[in-house]
């Protein structure tokens, strides 16, 4: 992956793209109050946001994916193995962003000099080695450039799922992220 001025060059030839759907998003269910809070995020860190620097909402493009991301779910060919857990509650995340960097595409990965291998890697090992993974460094150079409001990038768990990583704090006055929820139990809007 490309470090330091030049990554910064290569976040400036690339054009952000929106991003409408729905997204998904499992919590412990003591944090309903808090659905949208990314704070656990800054205090731990996570794939595309080093521990203490900003606040990352994760989101995954299917109820499957989170369960996975969080490792409750394991799929394989022969089986889908499930792990105990606290309750959880999913949550369904109504989506319109209009400037995400999409490191799904190949024609990105290619500007930034990086691949699928390295956008998926062990960064908690590098992490637990007082290193910071290219990951949390592109995350870094992403959310400092000020033009982008989140990332798409593909799920480590599965080579065909995405995610979505949302910097709160740089969303786009017409932007939304709204938990969906008609029952009127949790009212959550970050724009």
């Amino acid at each position: 992956m490309l470090v330091g001025e030049a990554l910064e060059r290569a976040l400036e030839d690339l054009t952000p793209t929106p991003w409408t759907g729905v997204a998904y998003r499992l919590i412990p269910a003591q944090f309903a109050g808090t659905a949208l809070s990314s704070i656990g995020s800054f205090r731990r860190g996570g794939r595309y946001n080093p521990r203490e620097a900003f606040e990352a909402l994760y989101l995954a493009d299917t109820p499957l994916t989170a369960l996975q991301e969080i490792n409750l779910v394991k799929v394989t060919d022969a089986a889908i193995l499930s792990a105990k857990s606290s309750p959880r509650l999913l949550l369904s995340v109504e989506v319109a962003l209009f400037a995400v960097l999409d490191l799904t595409t190949v024609q990105v990965q290619d500007a930034l000099d990086t691949n699928l291998q390295e956008l998926t890697g062990s960064w908690l090992v590098m992490n637990a080695g007082g290193q910071t993974a290219p990951t949390q460094a592109l995350g870094t150079a992403a959310y400092n450039h000020g033009s982008f409001e989140a990332l798409r990038a593909p799920s480590a768990q599965d080579p065909r799922a995405t995610n979505l990583v949302i910097f709160p704090d740089r969303l786009r006055p017409s932007s939304q992220v709204r938990v969906y929820d008609d029952s009127g139990l949790i009212d959550a809007t970050l724009r």
